[in-house]
């Protein structure tokens, strides 16, 4: 799914728990995901498409993202 927001357009995925050990920081709060609990991956369709240009946000967060400003990373 594409989400226009902060003045692009951006991929949205859904993922679900995986047991890769891997921990990423919310853009919107600034807290850890683990990749064992269900998230929403999000990248830049345009430009930063690399891998390293996904951002991992708690679902409440992303869904939460006007209230909940990236701190630190894109927006």
């Amino acid at each position: 799914m594409e989400v226009a927001w902060a003045g692009q357009v951006w991929a949205v995925r859904q993922v679900g728990p995986t047991g890769t050990g891997r921990v990423y920081r919310c853009p919107g709060c600034q807290h850890e995901v683990g990749a064992d609990v269900a998230h929403t991956v999000v990248w830049p369709v345009d430009g930063m498409q690399q891998l390293d240009n996904r951002r991992h946000w708690h679902t409440v967060c992303w869904s939460a993202r006007e209230r909940r400003r990236p701190g630190g990373s894109f927006a």
